[in-house]
């Protein structure tokens, strides 16, 4: 029973960690962009869960939309104004612009709410649903599948939709689809802004079951670029492989060694995937 109630919390976890690499990886597909500031973002939309809660009684849940609009808002002004003179440039240029941008959220959280760690309590949340001897708390099932469903609803909206056309085209060739009458400047501000803003749901759920605090994103940060290189960089499917390698990668290592090994885990993870299969699981990921 306990590798089988190891398999359950990775399978959680992943959910969260899929949801949280499938910003990044859109970004990048489409504009190119890394962004270092991912973790960041997914700080701001989980404070704003525990803002709404602590300070307007906003139910944790309904403020995932309220997350995914104003971090959605807030990736649309960067592109515009911030990021778009990295469209096409060397990976170093957005680097050192979104690391720049990362510090400034940092302290731009210290100043707002200070270092303190805040738990955000779900009483609804706080029991958990047992399948015989395997347990699964309601934040992490309900985090974990909310996570899924972000990213299935990304894919179809890539798939099946004209602006989710618009994107793959640029995300092919941006100078074709440009000449084949797309907005390409529109298409890259809609493109950081719908991956900014599912960032922004991420750190929403992540607040259902974590501390929350200014320098939470680093972590994040480190996990979601473990997730989407071994997904495959820039393909949005492949974050559900990835997502749950990490989340059973890391719940296995806390089961059979310990919780502090979890990060060396999906690092070690990392580099053998990045030597043996740049591509990613799937191998339909972009290589630079």
């Amino acid at each position: 029973m306990v590798f089988l109630q190891a398999v359950a919390n990775g399978v959680m976890l992943g959910g969260v960690y899929a949801a949280a690499g499938v910003g990044l990886s859109l970004i990048f597909g489409v504009t190119g962009i890394v962004n270092a500031a991912h973790g960041e973002l997914m700080m701001l939309g989980a404070f704003t869960t525990y803002w709404l809660a602590r300070s307007h009684g906003v139910d944790p849940l309904l403020s995932l939309p309220v997350a995914f609009l104003l971090l959605a808002t807030f990736g649309y002004g960067l592109q515009r104004f911030v990021l778009n003179r990295s469209v096409g440039a060397p990976l170093l240029v957005s680097l050192l612009a979104t690391f720049g941008l990362s510090l400034v959220l940092v302290n731009a959280a210290l100043r707002l709410w200070s270092a303190d760690y805040r738990v955000l309590s779900v009483p609804y949340l706080d029991r958990s649903l047992h399948l015989g001897e395997v347990v699964l708390p309601y934040t992490r099932l309900v985090a974990g599948g909310l996570g899924l469903l972000m990213v299935a609803g990304l894919s179809a909206l890539l798939a099946r939709t004209p602006l989710g056309r618009a994107m793959r085209a640029t995300a092919q060739d941006w100078e074709m689809a440009q000449l084949a009458g797309i907005d390409t400047r529109r298409v890259f501000a809609l493109t950081v802004a719908l991956g900014v803003g599912v960032t922004g749901a991420a750190g929403s759920l992540v607040a259902y079951f974590t501390n929350i605090h200014p320098y939470m994103g680093l972590t994040y940060t480190l996990f979601a670029f473990a997730v989407v290189v071994l997904g495959g960089m820039g393909y949005i499917p492949g974050v559900l492989y990835g997502g749950l390698a990490i989340g059973l990668a890391q719940a296995f290592t806390e089961t059979y060694l310990e919780a502090g090994l979890s990060l060396m885990v999906a690092f070690l993870l990392l580099y053998v995937m990045l030597s043996l299969r740049p591509a990613g699981i799937t191998g339909r990921g972009r290589v630079e």
